[in-house]
């Protein structure tokens, strides 16, 4: 199995041990499976050799790395020719501080909007680029994929502008 970090930072600020495989040979029916790290029982899990690969199993929170949430910045206003837009500015950053004494892959997960009309433009930027903005195939879900060495501080920053009709309202699904 290879170990990872990974983070979702903008539901919770911490980051967990996670063990991905590649599916072991025989027939694995799903199932329950207890989860043991470092002696210690961290929790229950479900064994499904569907899902071992892409996403793993998580092994509970690692406290050696911290995860730090800036609020987020959100400006509204109007653009175009006189106006003719509403316009909305999001910007989410985060900070992780790897304290282990060597170098771990990380992975830190966001949620990016997704327009669903084609009068509302959604624009995105990010610091440093993701590795996919379809992390496991999910329009909307981004993933920064990186080493993260010991010691070392790494700063993710997304950055959305949302543009739809003035005269329209917008209606977010969260």
């Amino acid at each position: 199995a290879q170990l990872l970090l990974r983070s979702t930072p903008a539901l919770d600020a911490s980051a967990y041990l996670i063990a991905q495989s590649a599916v072991p040979p025989g027939v694995w029916p799903a199932g329950p499976v207890s989860l043991w790290r470092d002696g210690a029982y961290v929790g229950a899990g479900r064994l499904d050799t569907a899902q071992l690969a892409r996403q793993g199993l998580a092994f509970g929170r690692d406290e050696l790395v911290t995860v730090r949430v800036e609020p987020p910045a959100r400006q509204d206003g109007a653009g175009g020719f006189v106006g003719r837009r509403s316009e909305r500015r999001v910007q989410r950053s985060y900070s992780i501080e790897n304290r282990h004494r060597q170098a771990m892959p990380l992975q830190v997960l966001d949620a990016a909007p997704v327009s669903e009309h084609q009068d509302v433009r959604v624009e995105s930027r990010y610091q440093p680029e993701p590795a996919t903005r379809r992390w496991n195939a999910q329009p909307g879900t981004v993933a920064w994929e990186q080493p993260i060495a010991a010691g070392a501080t790494l700063r993710f920053v997304a950055d959305h502008v949302i543009g739809w009709p003035k005269d329209e309202r917008l209606q977010e699904n969260r």
